[in-house]
């Protein structure tokens, strides 16, 4: 019997997991501000319906993946305030978490940079996407944003 259970646990985990490996797509873009060499760049992720990234500030019981833009080269330019969110955050009070803070459908991170003599911005944008049933393992999606 337990071996049955097993069985169709398996089942079930594949099932949901074949429906689409990656239920989120991310575009990365640059606008030029008005002000003189400051750039505003843009991580937009478009997310399939039922599933969810959480926020900068996830909340819950501390275990939660926040979403986070990290820079390879740091020293290239000057952050000029802190990342941004636009989109509608949710926050919901989850059994055994607490109240978490994540977002749905579309949502865009962005964060102001004024470069020293770079071209392009290269990183990562770590996150976890998850459902009401699960929690696919933490991810990074590189990025090189033309300036």
């Amino acid at each position: 019997m337990r071996y049955f259970f097993f069985l169709i646990a398996m089942i079930v985990t594949t099932q949901l997991l074949a429906q689409n490996p990656n239920p989120v797509k991310w575009s990365f873009y640059s606008m030029k501000d008005k002000e003189a060499e400051v750039y505003t760049l843009y991580a937009k992720a478009t997310i399939e319906e039922g599933w969810h990234v959480f926020s900068p500030t996830p909340g819950g019981d501390g275990l939660l993946i926040p979403t986070q833009l990290t820079f390879d080269h740091p020293e290239k330019f000057r952050e000029m305030n802190a990342m941004q969110v636009e989109g509608k955050e949710i926050s919901k009070n989850m059994e055994g978490v607490g109240l978490v803070n994540y977002y749905e459908h579309e949502v865009v991170f962005k964060i102001n940079v004024e470069p020293y003599q770079a071209h392009s911005v290269t990183g990562n944008i770590s996150y976890q996407l998850c459902n009401d049933m699960m929690c696919l393992p933490p991810t990074e999606v590189p990025f090189n944003i033309k300036l």
